[in-house]
């Protein structure tokens, strides 16, 4: 083949793949802007009703239209930048949005899209900031690691994956779950969620984020025995502030047990090892007495001493030993003064008659 042949085809198979390239990048566009395109929640109903069924009535379909949020959002003078979340396809150049309320395409993507995307980092795109859910989850420690946003929320009701918290809770902590459950806390109604999960509004003024709970632990200003229980510690206060006094002796909180120190755990009828931990010349002198003898197997600490106000509890003491008065003359009353000199008079009138007689 000649130069002149070989040019010819060289150039067609050069225009032919420009051609080829342009009608690829057409219809790449055209696929993009289809793509991008927001067409509803009703648009997603024609395949997905149940989903779309578990949406309806959720938080995510009432991001916009709740009364608390239109009364804060009003309040802070209606900031665009809370449309970002409360939206679905907010154009911040615009400070436009598509549709009210997280649809499905502020999470699957718009149109066709249907990106499948459920990951942590997805949900933390809003529940992050004011409301540091996604924040409070990453320092939750290595023990929540892999417990998922959708491992404990339905995805598309936003609820919990089971009828309450503490039955949440027990998908990953079944045995916590059953130390509470024949306790006076589990008949009392406690959800895990009421001493693991603080949660406190934002203070929108001061920039203070609000608290949401998922560290899922508990500070000394949080953790607050005495929130549910009246029961003020005397003496017993010294071993810590609020809760952390009570935790001292009710070390094996679920169970709600005695602890000692060192590990080993008492039924709280069986606190003889625990107050012998702190009170130990009591205990020795307990235990050399009759009431510390093997035979005598009721007579315990808290049988005389309530644990939270250690006195001696249901008996009569002796009133307490008066003053002694200061040194120097005794002083008496005129009552008592007057007494003495009638009976010394008697006195006298006795011995008188008696001289007589003899």
């Amino acid at each position: 083949m000649d130069r002149s042949k070989m040019f010819k085809l060289a150039t067609l198979v050069t225009l032919v793949l420009f051609l080829m390239t342009s009608i690829n990048s057409s219809v790449g566009a055209s696929a993009q802007e289809e793509v991008e395109e927001y067409r509803g929640p009703g648009y997603c109903l024609e395949c997905h009703v149940s989903p779309m069924e578990d949406w309806l009535g959720s938080s995510h379909d009432l991001a916009f239209r709740d009364p608390l949020f239109q009364e804060e959002w009003k309040a802070q003078g209606s900031p665009a930048s809370c449309l970002s979340c409360h939206t679905t396809g907010f154009d911040e150049d615009e400070n436009s949005y598509k549709y009210e309320g997280v649809t499905c395409e502020q999470c699957h993507g718009p149109g066709n899209t249907m990106n499948g995307n459920v990951s942590e980092e997805l949900c933390g795109t809003c529940h992050s900031y004011t409301y540091p859910t996604y924040e409070e989850w990453k320092n939750s420690g290595p023990s929540h690691a892999n417990a998922t946003c959708t491992l404990c929320h339905d995805k598309h009701t936003t609820q919990l994956s089971a009828q309450t918290p503490t039955g949440t809770c027990s998908i990953c902590h079944e045995s916590h779950a059953d130390e509470v459950a024949d306790t006076k806390h589990a008949a009392g109604g406690v959800e895990c969620s009421d001493c693991h999960m603080y949660v406190a509004p934002p203070d929108f003024e001061q920039g203070t984020p609000a608290s949401t709970g998922h560290t899922f632990t508990m500070t000394p200003e949080q953790l607050d025995c005495e929130t549910c229980h009246d029961r003020p510690l005397s003496k017993h206060d010294k071993l810590g502030e609020k809760a952390f006094a009570c935790l001292s002796c009710h070390g094996e909180i679920h169970s709600l047990e005695v602890k000692l120190i060192n590990g080993t755990v008492y039924p709280r009828d069986e606190s003889v090892a625990l107050c012998a931990q702190c009170h130990n010349e009591r205990y020795t002198s307990w235990k050399q007495g009759t009431h510390g003898k093997p035979e005598d197997h009721d007579a315990h600490c808290v049988e005389c001493h309530d644990p939270h106000d250690p006195v001696v509890s249901g008996i009569s003491t002796l009133p307490a030993v008066l003053p002694r008065e200061t040194a120097g003359a005794p002083s008496i009353s005129f009552t008592t003064a007057f007494i003495i000199v009638i009976e010394l008079l008697g006195f006298s009138v006795i011995i008188m008659r008696w001289r007589a007689d003899v």
